[in-house]
């Protein structure tokens, strides 16, 4: 593995939360929402162990829409664009673990909704900000080498099957033992559910340096009216 961390706690922005709970940037918690809030964030940081891991799979070939990575076949236009100058990539996992899934899980069987709803939202934001601090760290070492990282593309997102989640798995396990446990479903899901892998395309610092805007998900993500959408593509209301 090029870094593999266990229990690591991001700092999770408000912003990105309250993306999530599907409330505006500068929304003020009302008393009851201020307390759920609080409830999730105290009991995220004491009882929760998130990980995140990377490792480097440096022999790839490109074959139209099909990016064979490590001999693996990964069949997705947007992820062959990121290849097309590449010199090597990088595959990471993330997971807010396993506790806050068994919570959530408890939450609801105790009639709690509300909480349940919380603690299911914080670890999507947990989960994205693991792939945050997984970037930061692979930037650093791609800068290292002259390279630069260019931006993520996972199984799921438009244009590439969920179906692919268990050949990336596969490829992540190279690099030894996971920090935590991540399972994939027949169904391409993952267990946790608040867990993402990723693979990122790593080009000489020249090319990177044209990648713009159109290598962003959001930009060709079907869902045009997605509450989740980032700006600067969120549509005007």
């Amino acid at each position: 593995m090029i870094f593999s961390e266990t229990n690591h706690h991001p700092v999770v922005p408000e912003v990105e939360f309250k993306r999530l709970l599907r409330l505006p940037a500068d929304y003020v918690y009302e008393e009851e929402m201020a307390l759920n809030v609080a409830w999730t964030k105290t009991w995220f940081a004491q009882h929760s162990q998130p990980w995140v891991c990377a490792e480097v799979i440096e022999d790839f070939v490109i074959e139209g829409e099909v990016v064979q990575l490590g001999g693996t076949s990964l069949e997705s236009r947007e992820l062959a664009k990121r290849f097309q100058h590449a010199k090597l990539a990088m595959v990471v996992a993330a997971s807010a673990g396993v506790e806050a899934e068994a919570e959530a899980a408890r939450r609801w069987q105790d009639d709690e909704p509300d909480r349940y709803y919380f603690m299911e939202t914080y670890a999507s934001a947990v989960v994205e900000s693991l792939i945050g601090v997984a970037r930061a760290q692979l930037c650093a070492w791609a800068d290292a080498r002259g390279l630069a990282l260019l931006p993520h593309y996972s199984p799921g997102y438009q244009g590439w099957s969920v179906g692919d989640q268990a050949k990336v798995h596969e490829l992540v396990l190279r690099g030894g033992s996971l920090p935590g446990p991540l399972e994939v479903m027949s169904s391409g899901m993952l267990r946790p559910k608040k867990s993402q892998m990723a693979v990122f395309a790593v080009a000489p610092l020249e090319f990177a340096a044209q990648v713009d805007t159109a290598l962003i998900p959001c930009k060709y993500c079907a869902h045009v009216r997605c509450e989740f959408r980032r700006e600067p593509y969120a549509l005007a209301s």
